[in-house]
C-alpha cells in the first residue's frame, strides 16, 4: 500500500514538473516572439529650447472698413473712372451722372421760384398801407402765395443737391474692390456703383470655440498664413474679442475674434482665407521632451546606467510636438520615445518578478 502511494505521488510530481516545464517553454517562446515583434527603442534627449502653446483657428482677411458708393440721385451713368484694383485718394472723382437732365430740372425749379416770388411781391403790393386792417381773405391770399414761394425755394435746393450728388468721390484713401455698373446704364439711389476699402489697416477675423475663449487675451501675438500666400507668415496681435456668441452650421458655439496685422498691403483682398496661430503661453530656454515620450500616468522612461527606469515628472506648457519639463528630468538625459515597445528583457527587475510568480524562488539562493 505504501509502495502504491509512493508510485502515485512520484507520478503526480513528474506530471507537475512536466506541466511546469511546458508552461515555462511556452511562456518563454511567447515572450521571445512578442519581444522580437517589438520595434527597437527610440530615444530623445532632454533639451533646452523655446516653446510656445498655440490655438489654431481658421478665418478670413478684412480691411479696416469698406463703403458701398451710391449716387444721391437717380439718372443715367455718364462716366466711370475706376476699375477693380485701382488705388484712389480722398476726394478723387469716381463716377458721374449725365447732368443734362439735372440741369433742366434745376432750371425749371429756379423758374418756378421766380414765378412764385413775383406772385408774393404782387400780394405784398396790394396790401400796402393795409397791414393793420388786413381782411381774412387778404390774409389767405398772402399765406397761399408765401407757401407756394417757400415750396419753390425748397425745389431749387433739392435740384441743386441732386446736381451736387451727380458725382461720387472717394471718401478716403483706399482701393476699389468692386465695380457693379457700366457707363450708359440708368442707376438708382439704392444701387451700389463701386466699393472702396480702406487698406491702411488689415484684420483677420476668425471664429474661436467657446471652450478656448478664456485662453484668448487682447494683444496676444499671432502668426497668420493666407491660402493665397502659403510661403509667407504675417504677424499680428489679437485686437478685439466680440461680445456675442454665434452658432456655426454644425451647431458649434463660437466667438468671433479680430486680429490686427502688423503691416497692411494693397495685395490683400477682403475675404482671403487662411489660418491663424494665437500664442496663449510661451517660455524660453526651458527643458523639453517630445510629447510621445510622456505616458498617460505622467511618467517617462529614462535610460540610466542600470537600464530603463520610470520617472515621475512635472510638466508645463506644451506645443504641437513638445512639452515643457518643470521637475523630474535633467538636461542631457535620454527618454524613451516609444515606451509602449518596452519588453521584459529591457526593464531590469521585471524578469525576476516574473520568475518568482512562476514559483522559481530567489535565484540567488
Amino acid at each position: 500500500m505504501v509502495k502504491l502511494f509512493r508510485l502515485v505521488f512520484n507520478l503526480k510530481k513528474r506530471y507537475l514538473l512536466l506541466i511546469t516545464v511546458i508552461i515555462l517553454i511556452g511562456g518563454g517562446f511567447l515572450f521571445l516572439k512578442l519581444s522580437a515583434s517589438k520595434e527597437p527603442l527610440q530615444f530623445a534627449e532632454v533639451k533646452r529650447v523655446d516653446i510656445k502653446s498655440i490655438i489654431s483657428i481658421s478665418g478670413s482677411l478684412q480691411s479696416k472698413s469698406s463703403i458701398n458708393l451710391k449716387f444721391g440721385s437717380s439718372g443715367k451713368l455718364s462716366y466711370l473712372h475706376v476699375a477693380v484694383g485701382d488705388i484712389v485718394k480722398t476726394g478723387q472723382l469716381i463716377a458721374g451722372l449725365d447732368t443734362q437732365e439735372l440741369n433742366i430740372a434745376l432750371q425749371q425749379t429756379q423758374n418756378t421760384l421766380k414765378d412764385k416770388q413775383a406772385i408774393v411781391d404782387k400780394v405784398y403790393d396790394d396790401l400796402k398801407n393795409h397791414e393793420k386792417d388786413e381782411t381774412y381773405l387778404q390774409k389767405q391770399t398772402r399765406t397761399t402765395a408765401e407757401v407756394a414761394r417757400d415750396n419753390a425755394y425748397d425745389g431749387v435746393k433739392a435740384a441743386q443737391a441732386a446736381y451736387k450728388n451727380s458725382v461720387i468721390t472717394a471718401p478716403f484713401d483706399g482701393i476699389i474692390t468692386e465695380v457693379s455698373v457700366v457707363a450708359g446704364q440708368r442707376v438708382s439711389t439704392t444701387e451700389t456703383i463701386a466699393v472702396v476699402s480702406d487698406k491702411s489697416e488689415s484684420f483677420f477675423d476668425a471664429e474661436v470655440d467657446e471652450t478656448d475663449i478664456p485662453k484668448i487675451k487682447i494683444t496676444q501675438l499671432t502668426e497668420i498664413v493666407l491660402d493665397s500666400f502659403p510661403d509667407k507668415i504675417f504677424s499680428g496681435k489679437v485686437s478685439e474679442i466680440m461680445g456675442q456668441t454665434q452658432l456655426t452650421s454644425s451647431n458649434a458655439t463660437v466667438v468671433k475674434v479680430r486680429i490686427k496685422l502688423d503691416a497692411s498691403s494693397n495685395d490683400f483682398i477682403n475675404g482671403l482665407n487662411g489660418q491663424a496661430s494665437i500664442t496663449i503661453a510661451s517660455d524660453t530656454n526651458t527643458l523639453t521632451i517630445p510629447l510621445e515620450a510622456l505616458k498617460d500616468s505622467g511618467t517617462v522612461l529614462v535610460q540610466t546606467a542600470n537600464g530603463i527606469q520610470s520617472k515621475k515628472i512635472t510638466t508645463g506648457i506644451s506645443s504641437d510636438s513638445e512639452i515643457e519639463i518643470k521637475e523630474g528630468l535633467r538636461e542631457g538625459e535620454r527618454v524613451v520615445l516609444n515606451p509602449t515597445n518596452i519588453s521584459l528583457r529591457q526593464t531590469p527587475g521585471l524578469f525576476t518578478e516574473f520568475h518568482r510568480l512562476l514559483g522559481g524562488g530567489n535565484r540567488n539562493k
